[in-house]
């Protein structure tokens, strides 16, 4: 099962490393449950990381729509300021 792994070049080598050792001991399934816990947290950490970097974009785009809206109001405003001087 590892030498196929090997092969596609789809999985990283620390996961065919431990196909190769559970094929060894006969351990596979232990080991891929390992491996699979380790790629959960991984992707939650990640899933963590994005939404904190994410999380000013947003703030900053809705600032950005905000100043918008006001400008849509304001500017007519001021323009009607203008006429009536």
């Amino acid at each position: 099962m590892s030498e196929p792994m090997k092969l596609t070049n789809l999985f990283p080598p620390v996961v065919v490393q431990m196909v190769a050792a559970g094929e060894k001991t006969g351990r596979v399934d232990e080991l891929l449950l390992e491996a699979a816990d380790y790629y959960d947290r991984e992707s939650g950490y990640m899933i963590k990381n994005l939404t904190t970097y994410i999380e000013p974009i947003l703030i900053f785009f809705l600032g950005l729509m905000v100043l918008i809206m006001a400008l849509g109001i304001f500017m007519p405003m001021w323009n009607l300021i203008r006429l009536f001087k």
